[in-house]
């Protein structure tokens, strides 16, 4: 990749996975994936959970809500949801079933939320990645992220479903204060909190060289969008993944931790 330097802008277990790199060739793009994830250095526990199909075009994080029931079996609902859909012949896996698959995952953690008690609820937030030949999409709930590094610049595809997005939005409170704020960890959409799940959606078009990026908070409330910029110019996927753990783990890590790094190439 370009040595110059990058820009930025805003656009399970109990033991670390380390996951290999697994390419997978389409009619036009083959695409490149690692996925990393780690309980951090203050939870004991890993409540994140990572999906990795490439030979069905789709890539996930999940992270359980926590303070709430077992975030951990929330998050495992979530991705096993999407473990058995059915790829098409060209290796893609459609919008309209992964938005099926997340809703049977909705009614299911909200079903098992409801039967523990009328005020507890089971949830967790997800970020999917579809890929195909030429094009993307993404669905979201909660504040995992999806990025894409294309020259040099770091692009936030996604926008956080949090409390104080909220306010930044209306212009109430500024992103400095934010860091902060005594509710910023409190998140606005979730499978598995209300009865009907509300996904945004975004998509666009696939360039060769392009990097996305998956990331649950745990990374993206450590480190900062020019640290990864810097990271992804100047290392190969791998190294790339393992230095970005190394920078959470480094800078404290007081949440759990997972990323997937998603190379498209001609």
């Amino acid at each position: 990749m370009n040595e110059s330097s990058p820009v930025t802008t805003n656009g399970h277990g109990n033991v670390p996975l380390y996951a290999p790199a697994l390419p997978m060739h389409h009619a036009k793009m083959s695409f490149q994936s690692v996925a990393r994830t780690h309980p951090g250095v203050v939870r004991p526990h890993n409540e994140d959970a990572v999906l990795e199909r490439g030979e069905a075009g789709i890539w996930a994080v999940s992270d359980g809500m926590g303070g709430h029931a077992a975030g951990d079996v929330a998050s495992a609902v979530v991705i096993d949801s999407l473990k058995g859909l059915t790829p098409t012949g060209d290796n893609f896996t459609s919008v309209n079933a992964v938005r099926d698959a997340l809703s049977w995952a909705n009614s299911e953690l909200y079903r098992r939320g409801s039967s523990l008690s009328p005020d507890r609820t089971m949830g967790a937030t997800v970020t999917v990645l579809g890929a195909d030949a030429e094009n993307f999409f993404c669905l979201w709930a909660g504040d995992s992220r999806l990025y894409r590094f294309r020259g040099d610049r770091l692009t936030q595809l996604t926008r956080d479903h949090r409390y104080v997005q909220a306010l930044i939005d209306s212009g109430l409170l500024s992103e400095a204060d934010a860091e902060n704020h005594p509710r910023r960890s409190v998140i606005t959409r979730a499978v598995g909190v209300d009865p009907e799940l509300k996904l945004d959606q975004c998509e666009g078009p696939i360039e060769p060289g392009d990097v996305f990026l998956l990331m649950t908070d745990g990374v993206s409330g450590v480190c900062k969008d020019g640290d990864i910029a810097s990271i992804l110019s100047r290392l190969d996927l791998e190294d790339a993944a393992d230095r970005i753990v190394e920078q959470c783990l480094q800078r404290g890590a007081p949440d759990n931790l997972s990323l997937i790094l998603v190379a498209a190439k001609s």
